[in-house]
Protein backbone atom coordinates (compact mmCIF):
# COMPACT_ATOMS: atom_id res chain seq x y z
CA UNK A 1 0.00 0.00 0.00
CA UNK A 2 1.43 3.19 -0.80
CA UNK A 3 2.06 6.15 1.28
CA UNK A 4 -0.78 8.39 -0.46
CA UNK A 5 -3.25 5.63 0.14
CA UNK A 6 -2.48 5.52 3.60
CA UNK A 7 -2.81 9.30 4.08
CA UNK A 8 -6.05 9.41 2.30
CA UNK A 9 -7.18 7.18 4.07
CA UNK A 10 -6.36 8.30 7.69
CA UNK A 11 -7.76 11.41 6.19
CA UNK A 12 -11.36 9.43 5.75
CA UNK A 13 -10.93 7.59 8.96
CA UNK A 14 -10.72 11.30 10.71
CA UNK A 15 -13.63 12.55 9.31
CA UNK A 16 -15.75 10.04 10.00
CA UNK A 17 -14.17 9.96 13.43
CA UNK A 18 -15.58 14.21 13.57
CA UNK A 19 -18.54 13.73 12.11
CA UNK A 20 -19.29 10.82 14.41
CA UNK A 21 -18.82 13.04 17.50
CA UNK A 22 -20.24 16.25 16.00
CA UNK A 23 -23.37 13.97 15.65
CA UNK A 24 -23.18 12.66 19.10
CA UNK A 25 -23.20 16.50 20.40
CA UNK A 26 -25.05 18.38 18.13
CA UNK A 27 -28.78 16.52 16.78
CA UNK A 28 -31.86 16.91 16.07
CA UNK A 29 -34.19 16.44 19.26
CA UNK A 30 -37.80 16.99 18.22
CA UNK A 31 -39.48 17.44 14.87
CA UNK A 32 -43.32 17.66 14.31
CA UNK A 33 -45.33 18.60 10.91
CA UNK A 34 -48.58 18.87 9.26
CA UNK A 35 -49.96 20.21 5.99
CA UNK A 36 -49.73 23.81 7.28
CA UNK A 37 -46.85 23.94 8.97
CA UNK A 38 -43.05 22.33 10.36
CA UNK A 39 -40.72 22.37 13.23
CA UNK A 40 -37.55 21.06 13.82
CA UNK A 41 -35.37 21.36 17.64
CA UNK A 42 -31.87 20.71 17.38
CA UNK A 43 -29.60 20.41 20.51
CA UNK A 44 -25.48 21.70 20.78
CA UNK A 45 -23.53 20.23 23.21
CA UNK A 46 -20.92 22.42 22.41
CA UNK A 47 -20.37 25.59 20.53
CA UNK A 48 -20.50 25.18 16.30
CA UNK A 49 -20.91 26.97 13.71
CA UNK A 50 -22.14 27.33 10.47
CA UNK A 51 -25.53 24.75 10.96
CA UNK A 52 -28.19 24.37 8.27
CA UNK A 53 -31.56 22.92 8.63
CA UNK A 54 -33.62 21.89 5.77
CA UNK A 55 -36.97 20.89 6.08
CA UNK A 56 -38.59 18.74 2.51
CA UNK A 57 -42.75 18.33 2.58
CA UNK A 58 -42.96 14.92 0.22
CA UNK A 59 -45.93 13.71 -1.00
CA UNK A 60 -46.27 9.93 -3.50
CA UNK A 61 -42.27 10.22 -3.18
CA UNK A 62 -42.02 13.52 -4.84
CA UNK A 63 -40.72 16.93 -2.98
CA UNK A 64 -43.28 19.64 -2.77
CA UNK A 65 -41.79 22.31 -0.68
CA UNK A 66 -38.88 22.88 1.07
CA UNK A 67 -37.75 25.38 3.66
CA UNK A 68 -34.04 25.63 4.70
CA UNK A 69 -32.64 27.71 7.77
CA UNK A 70 -29.12 28.50 8.66
CA UNK A 71 -27.63 28.79 12.17
CA UNK A 72 -24.39 30.80 12.13
CA UNK A 73 -23.17 29.99 15.52
CA UNK A 74 -24.82 28.07 18.25
CA UNK A 75 -23.65 28.19 22.17
CA UNK A 76 -22.88 24.73 24.31
CA UNK A 77 -25.77 23.16 25.83
CA UNK A 78 -28.44 24.98 23.48
CA UNK A 79 -31.58 24.33 21.55
CA UNK A 80 -32.90 26.08 19.08
CA UNK A 81 -36.14 25.78 17.04
CA UNK A 82 -37.05 26.74 13.65
CA UNK A 83 -40.73 27.12 12.12
CA UNK A 84 -41.43 27.43 8.74
CA UNK A 85 -45.01 27.13 6.52
CA UNK A 86 -45.80 25.22 3.70
CA UNK A 87 -48.24 27.03 0.97
CA UNK A 88 -50.01 23.97 -0.73
CA UNK A 89 -52.58 24.97 -2.58
CA UNK A 90 -55.48 22.02 -2.77
CA UNK A 91 -53.23 19.46 -1.03
CA UNK A 92 -54.46 16.07 -1.99
CA UNK A 93 -55.69 13.42 0.69
CA UNK A 94 -53.14 10.78 1.96
CA UNK A 95 -50.10 9.79 3.88
CA UNK A 96 -47.26 12.96 3.84
CA UNK A 97 -43.44 12.62 4.70
CA UNK A 98 -41.54 15.63 6.01
CA UNK A 99 -37.71 14.95 5.87
CA UNK A 100 -35.53 16.99 8.27
CA UNK A 101 -31.60 17.02 7.81
CA UNK A 102 -29.30 18.45 9.89
CA UNK A 103 -26.14 19.86 8.41
CA UNK A 104 -22.18 21.61 9.57
CA UNK A 105 -20.14 23.02 7.40
CA UNK A 106 -21.70 21.07 4.09
CA UNK A 107 -21.33 18.03 5.75
CA UNK A 108 -24.47 15.85 6.35
CA UNK A 109 -24.52 14.51 10.39
CA UNK A 110 -28.58 13.50 10.54
CA UNK A 111 -31.66 12.83 8.47
CA UNK A 112 -35.34 12.11 10.88
CA UNK A 113 -38.32 11.73 8.92
CA UNK A 114 -41.86 12.42 10.38
CA UNK A 115 -45.23 11.02 8.92
CA UNK A 116 -48.40 12.44 8.74
CA UNK A 117 -51.93 11.71 6.82
CA UNK A 118 -53.82 14.56 5.68
CA UNK A 119 -57.82 14.62 4.57
CA UNK A 120 -58.73 11.41 7.15
CA UNK A 121 -56.91 10.13 10.33
CA UNK A 122 -58.11 9.65 14.10
CA UNK A 123 -59.64 12.19 16.00
CA UNK A 124 -56.85 12.90 18.79
CA UNK A 125 -59.58 13.54 21.20
CA UNK A 126 -59.02 17.25 21.80
CA UNK A 127 -58.34 20.21 19.43
CA UNK A 128 -57.14 23.48 19.90
CA UNK A 129 -60.87 25.42 19.52
CA UNK A 130 -59.15 29.05 19.57
CA UNK A 131 -56.12 30.63 20.45
CA UNK A 132 -55.62 34.76 20.70
CA UNK A 133 -51.65 36.28 21.23
CA UNK A 134 -51.00 39.50 22.63
CA UNK A 135 -47.96 41.70 23.53
CA UNK A 136 -48.24 40.13 27.26
CA UNK A 137 -48.63 36.57 26.23
CA UNK A 138 -50.87 34.22 25.08
CA UNK A 139 -54.43 32.76 25.67
CA UNK A 140 -56.08 29.70 24.45
CA UNK A 141 -58.87 27.04 24.68
CA UNK A 142 -58.82 23.37 24.21
CA UNK A 143 -61.71 21.20 23.61
CA UNK A 144 -62.35 17.50 23.63
CA UNK A 145 -64.07 16.25 20.61
CA UNK A 146 -67.64 15.17 21.37
CA UNK A 147 -69.21 11.76 20.17
CA UNK A 148 -72.47 10.34 20.27
CA UNK A 149 -71.45 8.18 23.58
CA UNK A 150 -70.18 11.69 25.01
CA UNK A 151 -66.25 12.59 25.72
CA UNK A 152 -63.81 11.44 28.24
CA UNK A 153 -61.13 13.32 30.05
CA UNK A 154 -58.26 13.60 28.52
CA UNK A 155 -54.43 14.22 29.26
CA UNK A 156 -52.66 17.00 27.47
CA UNK A 157 -48.85 18.28 27.55
CA UNK A 158 -49.09 22.28 26.35
CA UNK A 159 -46.16 24.24 24.69
CA UNK A 160 -45.87 27.91 23.93
CA UNK A 161 -43.75 29.11 21.84
CA UNK A 162 -42.84 32.88 21.06
CA UNK A 163 -41.44 32.83 17.54
CA UNK A 164 -39.53 35.70 15.70
CA UNK A 165 -39.11 34.76 12.10
CA UNK A 166 -38.35 31.38 11.82
CA UNK A 167 -36.95 31.43 15.21
CA UNK A 168 -38.46 30.27 18.65
CA UNK A 169 -37.05 32.95 21.44
CA UNK A 170 -39.08 31.76 24.17
CA UNK A 171 -40.97 28.72 25.29
CA UNK A 172 -43.13 27.24 27.89
CA UNK A 173 -44.85 24.05 29.04
CA UNK A 174 -48.09 23.45 30.97
CA UNK A 175 -47.72 19.94 31.57
CA UNK A 176 -50.86 17.42 32.53
CA UNK A 177 -53.51 19.39 31.73
CA UNK A 178 -56.94 17.91 32.17
CA UNK A 179 -59.38 18.05 29.57
CA UNK A 180 -62.73 17.75 30.08
CA UNK A 181 -64.84 20.68 28.72
CA UNK A 182 -63.85 23.72 26.78
CA UNK A 183 -60.43 24.68 28.92
CA UNK A 184 -59.21 28.21 28.90
CA UNK A 185 -55.30 28.21 29.34
CA UNK A 186 -52.68 31.31 29.59
CA UNK A 187 -49.15 32.40 29.73
CA UNK A 188 -47.27 35.53 30.22
CA UNK A 189 -44.35 36.10 27.54
CA UNK A 190 -41.13 36.77 30.02
CA UNK A 191 -38.88 38.23 27.40
CA UNK A 192 -39.12 41.76 26.33
CA UNK A 193 -40.33 42.44 23.01
CA UNK A 194 -39.91 45.12 20.43
CA UNK A 195 -42.66 48.02 20.09
CA UNK A 196 -44.52 47.82 16.55
CA UNK A 197 -42.49 44.36 15.58
CA UNK A 198 -44.23 41.13 14.34
CA UNK A 199 -43.73 38.15 16.02
CA UNK A 200 -45.59 34.39 15.56
CA UNK A 201 -47.24 32.14 18.72
CA UNK A 202 -47.44 28.22 18.03
CA UNK A 203 -49.24 26.12 20.30
CA UNK A 204 -48.37 22.52 20.31
CA UNK A 205 -50.50 20.13 22.24
CA UNK A 206 -49.39 16.23 22.49
CA UNK A 207 -51.87 13.58 23.86
CA UNK A 208 -50.81 10.13 24.83
CA UNK A 209 -54.23 8.96 25.49
CA UNK A 210 -56.65 7.35 23.96
CA UNK A 211 -53.34 7.49 20.97
CA UNK A 212 -50.50 9.60 20.75
CA UNK A 213 -51.16 12.50 18.76
CA UNK A 214 -49.72 16.11 18.80
CA UNK A 215 -51.52 19.10 16.92
CA UNK A 216 -50.26 22.55 16.59
CA UNK A 217 -51.63 25.85 15.67
CA UNK A 218 -50.15 29.27 15.19
CA UNK A 219 -51.05 32.97 14.70
CA UNK A 220 -49.68 36.04 14.60
CA UNK A 221 -49.44 39.79 16.21
CA UNK A 222 -47.67 42.96 16.37
CA UNK A 223 -46.20 43.62 19.71
CA UNK A 224 -47.28 47.16 20.90
CA UNK A 225 -46.47 48.84 24.41
CA UNK A 226 -49.73 48.57 26.85
CA UNK A 227 -50.11 50.40 30.10
CA UNK A 228 -53.86 51.47 32.38
CA UNK A 229 -54.79 53.57 34.95
CA UNK A 230 -55.93 51.52 37.97
CA UNK A 231 -56.04 54.37 40.21
CA UNK A 232 -56.92 57.86 40.56
CA UNK A 233 -56.93 60.38 43.31
CA UNK A 234 -57.38 64.33 42.89
CA UNK A 235 -58.31 67.57 44.97
CA UNK A 236 -57.97 71.62 44.37
CA UNK A 237 -54.24 71.09 45.26
CA UNK A 238 -52.44 68.08 42.48
CA UNK A 239 -53.70 64.27 41.41
CA UNK A 240 -52.20 61.14 40.84
CA UNK A 241 -52.79 58.47 38.52
CA UNK A 242 -51.37 54.51 39.36
CA UNK A 243 -50.31 53.03 36.03
CA UNK A 244 -50.42 49.34 35.23
CA UNK A 245 -48.43 47.79 32.62
CA UNK A 246 -49.56 45.56 30.27
CA UNK A 247 -46.88 44.68 27.89
CA UNK A 248 -43.86 43.46 27.36
CA UNK A 249 -43.09 45.79 25.28
CA UNK A 250 -41.22 48.21 27.77
CA UNK A 251 -43.87 51.53 28.45
CA UNK A 252 -41.85 54.90 28.14
CA UNK A 253 -44.39 56.86 27.51
CA UNK A 254 -45.90 59.91 29.67
CA UNK A 255 -49.09 60.94 31.90
CA UNK A 256 -51.44 64.15 31.19
CA UNK A 257 -53.08 65.53 33.09
CA UNK A 258 -55.82 68.18 32.29
CA UNK A 259 -57.77 70.64 34.05
CA UNK A 260 -60.82 72.37 32.36
CA UNK A 261 -63.85 74.41 32.98
CA UNK A 262 -66.05 75.61 30.86
CA UNK A 263 -64.03 73.88 28.23
CA UNK A 264 -61.81 76.10 28.81
CA UNK A 265 -58.02 74.93 29.75
CA UNK A 266 -57.19 75.97 33.22
CA UNK A 267 -54.01 73.70 33.64
CA UNK A 268 -52.10 71.04 31.47
CA UNK A 269 -48.77 68.67 33.29
CA UNK A 270 -47.30 66.35 31.27
CA UNK A 271 -45.68 64.18 33.65
CA UNK A 272 -42.95 61.66 32.78
CA UNK A 273 -43.18 58.02 33.59
CA UNK A 274 -41.50 55.36 34.76
CA UNK A 275 -40.54 52.49 32.34
CA UNK A 276 -43.45 49.44 32.78
CA UNK A 277 -43.57 45.83 31.37
CA UNK A 278 -46.65 43.15 32.46
CA UNK A 279 -47.48 43.33 35.72
CA UNK A 280 -45.00 46.69 36.84
CA UNK A 281 -47.16 49.60 38.65
CA UNK A 282 -46.13 53.03 39.83
CA UNK A 283 -47.92 55.94 40.68
CA UNK A 284 -47.16 58.87 39.76
CA UNK A 285 -48.24 62.13 41.34
CA UNK A 286 -48.02 65.98 40.39
CA UNK A 287 -49.18 69.73 41.93
CA UNK A 288 -50.87 72.36 40.44
CA UNK A 289 -49.39 75.46 39.72
CA UNK A 290 -51.71 77.53 42.14
CA UNK A 291 -54.84 75.65 44.03
CA UNK A 292 -57.67 75.54 42.41
CA UNK A 293 -60.34 77.93 43.29
CA UNK A 294 -63.72 77.04 44.74
CA UNK A 295 -65.84 75.22 42.26
CA UNK A 296 -66.49 72.09 39.54
CA UNK A 297 -63.70 71.50 37.10
CA UNK A 298 -63.36 68.71 34.71
CA UNK A 299 -60.11 66.51 34.83
CA UNK A 300 -58.97 64.11 32.03
CA UNK A 301 -55.79 61.90 32.82
CA UNK A 302 -54.37 60.22 29.41
CA UNK A 303 -51.65 57.37 29.38
CA UNK A 304 -49.42 58.51 26.14
CA UNK A 305 -47.51 55.67 24.69
CA UNK A 306 -44.03 55.61 23.39
CA UNK A 307 -45.01 56.39 20.02
CA UNK A 308 -47.75 59.50 21.48
CA UNK A 309 -50.61 57.72 20.75
CA UNK A 310 -53.42 57.47 23.47
CA UNK A 311 -53.37 53.93 25.37
CA UNK A 312 -55.79 55.20 28.20
CA UNK A 313 -57.75 57.66 29.18
CA UNK A 314 -60.07 58.65 32.73
CA UNK A 315 -62.23 61.78 33.11
CA UNK A 316 -63.56 62.94 36.08
CA UNK A 317 -64.48 66.02 37.93
CA UNK A 318 -62.35 68.45 40.71
CA UNK A 319 -64.93 70.20 43.26
CA UNK A 320 -63.07 72.23 44.81
CA UNK A 321 -64.28 74.81 48.02
CA UNK A 322 -61.00 76.23 48.02
CA UNK A 323 -61.50 79.98 49.09
CA UNK A 324 -58.32 82.26 48.39
CA UNK A 325 -59.46 84.77 49.81
CA UNK A 326 -59.03 83.30 53.12
CA UNK A 327 -55.25 82.85 52.63
CA UNK A 328 -54.83 86.86 51.81
CA UNK A 329 -52.68 88.56 54.05
CA UNK A 330 -54.95 90.65 56.26
CA UNK A 331 -54.37 94.92 55.99
CA UNK A 332 -52.72 95.39 59.49
CA UNK A 333 -54.60 97.92 61.68
CA UNK A 334 -52.90 101.37 62.00
CA UNK A 335 -51.34 101.51 65.45
CA UNK A 336 -51.99 104.62 67.67
CA UNK A 337 -49.19 107.07 68.35
CA UNK A 338 -48.82 107.43 72.15
CA UNK A 339 -47.83 110.95 72.01
CA UNK A 340 -50.68 112.03 69.80
CA UNK A 341 -53.07 109.89 72.48
CA UNK A 342 -51.94 112.52 75.54
CA UNK A 343 -53.34 115.68 73.39
CA UNK A 344 -56.95 114.94 74.09
CA UNK A 345 -56.26 114.07 77.41
CA UNK A 346 -54.98 117.10 78.17
CA UNK A 347 -57.15 119.43 76.26
CA UNK A 348 -60.01 118.05 78.79
CA UNK A 349 -58.50 118.65 81.77
CA UNK A 350 -57.65 122.35 80.94
CA UNK A 351 -61.27 122.64 80.11
CA UNK A 352 -62.46 121.42 83.25
CA UNK A 353 -59.71 123.87 85.39
CA UNK A 354 -60.95 126.76 83.26
CA UNK A 355 -64.98 125.50 83.71
CA UNK A 356 -64.18 125.67 87.59
CA UNK A 357 -62.80 128.88 87.81
CA UNK A 358 -64.95 131.00 85.56
CA UNK A 359 -67.76 129.38 88.15
CA UNK A 360 -66.13 130.38 91.15
CA UNK A 361 -65.44 133.91 89.86
CA UNK A 362 -69.32 133.96 88.93
CA UNK A 363 -70.39 132.91 92.24
CA UNK A 364 -67.73 135.79 94.11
Amino acid sequence: MSGRTVVFLISVLLLISVQSVNAEKINIVDVYSDIDSTDITIHSGEQYTDITLKSELIFDGKVLESKQFYIDKMSSDTDVTKIAFWNIPNPKEGFYRTRMTLSMGGSLLETEYYNFSYGWRALPGIFIKDIVPDSSGISVILAPYYTPTGSKPVLADVEYMLVDGDTVIYRTTGNRVTVVQATPLSKDWNVLLENNHDYSTRVKVRISSPKDAVIALSEDFTAIDDARITELYRDETGASATVLGHSQVPFDGYIMYTVTMNDTVIEEVREKSPILTTGDDETIEIIWSSKLDAGIYGLSVKVMGNDGDVLDRWDTVIESDYDSSADATPVPTPTETPGFSVIPAIFALVSLILLSWWMDHRNG
